[in-house]
């Protein structure tokens, strides 16, 4: 609990400077690029996240980055500060708070959606397009198929979840039943 809060701190603190420079989209698909770089290279997350890797050479480390990659100036000072603060092990989850914070500041939802079986173009479509207009936000479906819910379907938005399944309606049914 206390990861994801420090992340959206820091992911919220990212975004509003990239918006300041209207640098939203540009410095999440920079933070993209550098975690994939991240994680098809073990030796850098080991010594960018490394508690006993000395900061300057961490910082010669993100230098040949920046040099290479040329990412929005605030993103290069922004990794350069997780270093200091030894934050980096948290990038990952501060990719993830910041990819949430775009998507609400560019008026965009992500929903998931859970069913027993794939829905069609046609219902996926329907689905999203009553969703878009009940909450006012383009939406995304995250779309993921569950077997075990046996039918219906299951929309979470953000804390809100509404669970529209066969399994849980038999579930309070039989909690019904049991008195």
């Amino acid at each position: 609990m206390l990861n994801s809060a420090l992340a959206k701190r820091y992911a919220t603190a990212l975004a509003d400077l990239a918006t300041e420079e209207n640098l939203l989209g540009p410095v999440g698909d920079d933070l993209a690029r550098f975690s994939e770089l991240m994680r098809t290279t073990p030796e850098l997350r080991a010594l960018l996240t490394s508690p006993t890797a000395r900061a300057s050479e961490q910082h010669a480390t993100l230098d040949l980055f920046i040099a290479q990659a040329n990412p929005a100036r605030i993103l290069g000072n922004f990794l350069k500060l997780l270093v200091d603060k030894r934050r980096m092990e948290y990038l990952d989850a501060i990719i993830v708070a910041y990819q949430k914070e775009m998507e609400v500041r560019g008026g965009r939802i992500a929903v998931e959606l859970q069913s027993a079986t794939p829905l069609d173009k046609r219902h996926t479509k329907e689905l999203q397009n009553t969703l878009s207009r009940l909450t006012g936000k383009e939406v995304r479906l995250e779309s993921r198929v569950d077997p075990e819910l046996l039918g219906g379907i299951v929309v979470r938005i953000g804390s809100l979840m509404m669970d529209y399944s066969v399994r849980n309606h038999l579930n309070r049914l039989k909690a019904q039943l049991r008195g």
